[in-house]
């Protein structure tokens, strides 16, 4: 199936979950990131269990520091 990332178009098996497209594009560190699927945030306690659809649009946020 085909999914976005951040705008890039990802391949991705059936029943891929968060943690599936997190390693995929290598995103080892989970720390400081926050993830929405089609624009409705999904709490870190479910992304092994939140599974990912054809055509879904993911957008990783990683937080930084500054003013």
């Amino acid at each position: 199936m085909k999914i976005s990332v951040n705008g890039q178009e990802q391949n991705m098996p059936p029943s891929s979950t968060i943690f599936d497209v997190l390693n995929q594009i290598k995103q080892a560190d989970t720390g400081g990131i926050a993830i929405a699927i089609n624009d409705m945030v999904v709490p870190k306690s479910k992304w092994n269990s939140a599974q990912i659809s054809d055509g879904d649009k993911v957008l990783i946020i990683k937080a930084s520091q500054g003013g």
